[in-house]
């Protein structure tokens, strides 16, 4: 499955929350997201774009634990590229399946995240440790839709929301390791 995402990096979401409840957006969620990201024996998954995590967020029962797969980019103005999912029982016995067949855990990425809906998109404030606070905009490419048209819906959201600049390809991580450097 391809998604269609671009992030902006914002340094308030008080404007931003009002201006979607403006325009319709309906608020879904708030959760705590703590992701561990794995480098690959056979490849520097920096180099290739490509990105391996296991994502924990708590819920009433327990935890929601998903492993996902990032392929690399597809464009230059967003982070649009194939996504594979798979909800997991136990994170601590997948990183140790992970770790024995040769990946290494690099970081460990924490954000708050307020989600919203608006239409068939996904809006989301996150507020990620250490890095800053983002909205992202996404959606999933249904088979046979013009991936430059939900890109050119998704721009066009983000000017209703006042926002034409900030907006960030790297992902969290690399933002992360960035501002350690």
């Amino acid at each position: 499955m391809l998604e269609v995402e671009v992030k902006a990096h914002i340094s308030d979401f008080k404007e931003i929350k009002d201006k979607l409840v403006e325009i319709g957006a309906v608020k879904q969620r708030t959760e705590h997201q703590e992701d561990i990201y794995f480098n690959a024996p056979h490849r520097d998954f920096a180099q290739t774009d490509e990105a391996l995590r296991i994502r924990k967020i708590p819920r009433k029962e327990g935890y929601e634990i998903i492993l996902t797969y990032k392929g690399a980019k597809l464009d230059k103005s967003s982070k649009t590229r194939q996504e594979i999912e798979v909800k997991i029982e136990d994170s601590q016995k997948t990183g140790l399946i992970l770790e024995n067949l040769g990946f290494n855990p690099v970081k460990t990425i924490k954000k708050d995240r307020i989600i919203y809906l608006l239409d068939e998109f996904i809006i989301t404030l996150d507020k990620v440790w250490e890095v800053g606070n983002f909205v992202e905009i996404e959606r999933d490419l249904n088979e046979g839709e013009d991936y430059q048209e939900i890109l050119d819906k998704i721009f066009d959201t983000y000017r209703i929301l006042g926002i034409n600049e900030g907006f960030e390809r790297r992902s969290y991580l690399e933002l992360l390791e960035l501002g350690r450097k």
